[in-house]
């Protein structure tokens, strides 16, 4: 049974410390959006945009994310365990390298 979901899944929400679990969200448009310090616990993406959007110190646990735009995602000190990252976008770094 799912939760009643606490995230803001619009551009550039701010969704830090945010706590959710057992969520899916599909075809939503959240970019630039804020995960700063979330803790995401069996939270599923599906055709998200989260371009620009920043999971900075956040703690993502069997977390996946199927055909998203993750170019420009930050995802710097971030605790991941066993998170899936399917046919996603992540887009080219400053360098013209892969993310």
């Amino acid at each position: 049974m799912a939760m009643a979901s606490s995230i803001k899944m619009r551009n550039s929400a701010d969704n830090m410390d945010v706590v959710a679990q057992d969520q899916s969200f599909a075809d939503c448009i959240a970019e630039g959006s804020h995960f700063e310090g979330a803790t995401l616990t069996r939270v599923t993406f599906t055709d998200c945009d989260l371009y620009w959007a920043s999971f900075f110190m956040a703690e993502l646990t069997d977390v996946t994310f199927e055909r998203c735009d993750l170019r420009g995602s930050d995802f710097k000190e971030a605790k991941m365990r066993n998170c899936r990252f399917l046919s996603c976008d992540v887009g080219d770094d400053a360098l013209g390298g892969k993310t």
